[in-house]
């Protein structure tokens, strides 16, 4: 699988976190809900400044092979996390646009269909209960002072 090499664009960049939730509104009230799908994907509209020809020309072999030969590939991006992350993705078909050129440089956005990288229940289930026992940050620091002062200490050196 490949990997796309280009950072994307901060600005521009507009995820749309899977949704696996069927809801039907009613008259008064909260709304029926199920869950009807399990990994809906995300969809992101992205863009990557092509600032160089090195840039262009790598850009479009790349869309060019996947357009030939349509499969997923890796790309690092952030959606549902808080630090880029590694996303197995899939062009949008008819995405494509070609922004604002200055000169001889610009920009394309294309959207995306992204796989989502799920952490686990056990994990979330953690970070909900940290939060819910009051400050979080507090316990953080705990395990921060264990780890870098107290247990250097009780290792005295070795």
């Amino acid at each position: 699988m490949n990997n796309f090499a280009l950072c994307p664009l901060q600005r521009g960049y507009a995820p749309e976190v899977a949704n696996n939730i069927l809801e039907q509104e009613l008259m008064g009230g909260f709304a029926r809900q199920r869950v009807q799908f399990i990994n809906n994907v995300h969809t992101v509209t992205a863009s990557v400044m092509l600032d160089d020809k090195g840039k262009q020309q790598y850009w479009w072999a790349f869309w060019r092979s996947h357009q030939e030969n349509p499969r997923p590939f890796l790309w690092r991006l952030i959606v549902d996390d808080t630090e880029m992350t590694t996303y197995v993705c899939q062009f949008v078909a008819g995405s494509l646009r070609i922004n604002e050129r200055d000169g001889k440089v610009y920009s394309v956005s294309f959207g995306l269909r992204l796989k989502p990288n799920n952490t686990g229940t056990d994990f979330d289930e953690t970070i909900i209960g940290l939060w819910e026992s009051g400050d979080p940050r507090k316990l953080l620091n705990l395990l921060e002072k264990l780890v870098n002062e107290d247990l250097p200490d009780a290792l005295g050196g070795l």
